[in-house]
């Protein structure tokens, strides 16, 4: 041991190559320097917490000086004492102040392998317009009241939306309950504000959504779509409002659900057979149906220009296509339907029915799970037996726009 020293530091020589050699402060007692084999001189501590070595740097010298090493070291070391470990106690600071933005960032994170895109997707939209107040907010600070407070605001516009937003908070919560611990292991975040909503039973009832395209508006709605790239708000995006263009005919030709029909590869296109494979569907199963005339000259039209692996690409053509709401509005607005993506498949599914074609065909086209033993186990439709369905379901909705 010895006095640090200006003096002293200065003249110590380095370490012998590929060696580090240690001196210790006998003023204060549990500050060391370390000097590397090119000369870095650095103070430290080193100290045992519940049998555990501890070790804290502080700065290099002459950069920082002796007495701001003593003076960083006696409070590290009064630290140590109590048993507390300051790099720990910063850290359990940082968990404590975390916000709603940061845990937003990390559940996406965590969870970018399970998500689909679109689900991704949705959930930043409902976060950039109606949790964007809260992003700096530490997640302590929001209260039960608040959130009941904003479940009611938002539903004053819509239930839908309100619920939604609630859902997506909750499951931020539940993560953040899982995910963030203190230096002892104890979590962070002890409790789900959004169960005030649960526990008053005050979720809105939403009614169930049935809506279809009728058949005498079919006409109309695919006229406005057929007309997005000649819209003018479209001029210096004709390629996207293309592609939106073929990606909505294709659905309600298809009943496929959005993300499906997003996620569709060329790859997986087979012309010579006329089919083509879904991948990533809801009940992670391949999904393959016929391709019918209509849909073959739909395909061939955009395989002409393509120059992306995806048969509905986005802007970034390496890229899925991902919620065209603003063409979708262009449509709504253009045509007077409103509609969603999902009315397309159940369009679908009603313009089916109405062709008598059997509910296990449907359900085979639309790749619903079936319950019925003997259809699910023994009974499964070849894919030539889904063309002339296919084909009846596509020739109904066309022809309804002559």
């Amino acid at each position: 041991m010895a006095n640090f020293t200006v003096k002293m530091l200065d003249s110590l020589p380095n370490a012998n190559p590929g060696k580090r050699d240690t001196y210790h402060d006998d003023k204060v007692k549990g500050l060391s320097l370390r000097i590397t084999d090119s000369g870095i001189k650095s103070f430290f501590t080193r100290k045992r917490i519940n049998g555990v070595p501890r070790m804290n740097t502080y700065g290099r010298y002459p950069a920082m000086t002796i007495e701001q090493a003593r003076e960083a070291a006696r409070v590290t070391l009064n630290s140590f004492s109590a048993g507390i470990n300051p790099k720990e106690e910063l850290k359990d600071k940082s968990l404590n102040s975390i916000t709603l933005s940061q845990v937003m960032n990390d559940y996406i994170t965590s969870r970018n392998k399970n998500l689909k895109d679109k689900t991704i997707s949705d959930y930043w939209i409902l976060f950039n317009k109606l949790l964007i107040e809260w992003k700096d907010k530490e997640l302590k600070s929001i209260t039960r009241d608040m959130v009941e407070k904003k479940h009611i605001n938002i539903g004053e516009t819509s239930i839908y939306r309100a619920n939604a937003t609630m859902r997506l908070l909750r499951a931020l919560y539940n993560y953040a309950i899982g995910a963030y611990e203190d230096s002892k292991g104890e979590p962070i975040i002890t409790s789900n504000p959004v169960q005030r909503i649960s526990h008053n039973k005050s979720w809105y009832r939403e009614k169930s959504r049935s809506n279809i395209i009728q058949p005498n508006d079919l006409k109309c709605w695919l006229l406005a779509v057929k007309e997005l790239p000649n819209n003018k708000i479209n001029n210096i995006r004709v390629n996207i409002a293309n592609t939106v263009s073929d990606y909505l005919i294709f659905i309600l030709l298809t009943g496929l659900r959005q993300s499906e029909a997003a996620g569709l590869l060329w790859r997986d296109v087979d012309f010579n057979n006329k089919m083509f494979t879904v991948r990533n569907t809801k009940n992670h199963t391949d999904h393959t149906l016929p391709l019918t005339d209509i849909l073959t000259t739909l395909l061939n039209k955009r395989r002409l220009n393509s120059n992306s692996d995806f048969v509905f690409p986005g802007n970034n053509t390496l890229k899925a296509l991902v919620n065209p709401y603003k063409q979708i509005k262009l449509v709504r607005e253009d045509s007077g339907i409103y509609f969603t993506m999902h009315d397309l498949r159940r369009t679908f599914a009603t313009v089916a029915d109405g062709l008598d074609i059997q509910h296990h065909i449907i359900k085979r086209l639309m790749n619903h799970a079936n319950n019925d033993v003997t259809i699910k186990h023994y009974v499964q439709p070849s894919i030539e037996r889904l063309r002339e369905p296919m084909k009846l379901i596509n020739e109904y909705i066309m022809g309804k726009a002559q």
